[in-house]
């Protein structure tokens, strides 16, 4: 309903405290938000800004991003199992060290610069491989990968938000 400088007040008069709000909208990236130090450590390249899981700077503490640094086909599938994924790997149930995130990183970097065409936003393009990001999503998880009623759906019927049912429910049950 409003901001505050110390939070956001909800429609139903709940105050939500939060030390930064922030609130994007347009197709151009901008990182100028961020001070000078965090813009080197973040090191945005020609193509992008190189994250593990498209989420997590690991040259930068307590800092992610969800859906800006992803390009997926279904949006909301995407970033739900992104902010899901998140929320496991700060609460520590998902574990991950820094030489493992920074290999991953350097592997994905190699494998997109070696057949996509140069763009600013090559480092977040997953779109037509979004279900293996996807089933490394689910895995880390523990959620099962095959999220189809049988093997011929699994293998013949494109993937929908609602083949996620359930995957962020279990993550609020825990609360």
């Amino acid at each position: 309903d409003s901001l505050q400088s110390d939070g956001a007040v909800l429609k139903d008069g709940e105050k939500v405290e939060a030390d930064t709000i922030i609130c994007g909208t347009g197709f151009q990236k901008d990182y100028s938000i961020f001070d000078d130090a965090t813009q080197e450590k973040l090191n945005v390249e020609a193509d992008g800004l190189w994250l593990y899981n498209h989420t997590i700077p690991t040259s930068v503490d307590n800092l992610a991003f969800v859906g800006s640094e992803l390009a997926v086909i279904s949006n909301i599938s995407g970033y739900g199992l992104q902010a899901g994924w998140l929320s496991k790997f700060w609460t520590g149930e998902i574990n991950a060290n820094k030489d493992d995130m920074e290999s991953e990183i350097k592997d994905t970097k190699a494998w997109k610069r070696k057949w996509m065409p140069a763009t600013p936003s090559r480092s977040s393009l997953v779109l037509l491989h979004q279900i293996h990001f996807y089933d490394r999503l689910l895995r880390d998880m523990g959620h099962k990968v095959g999220r189809k009623s049988n093997i011929l759906s699994e293998w013949f019927m494109p993937y929908e938000s609602r083949d996620f049912d359930g995957v962020l429910s279990a993550l609020e049950a825990k609360k």
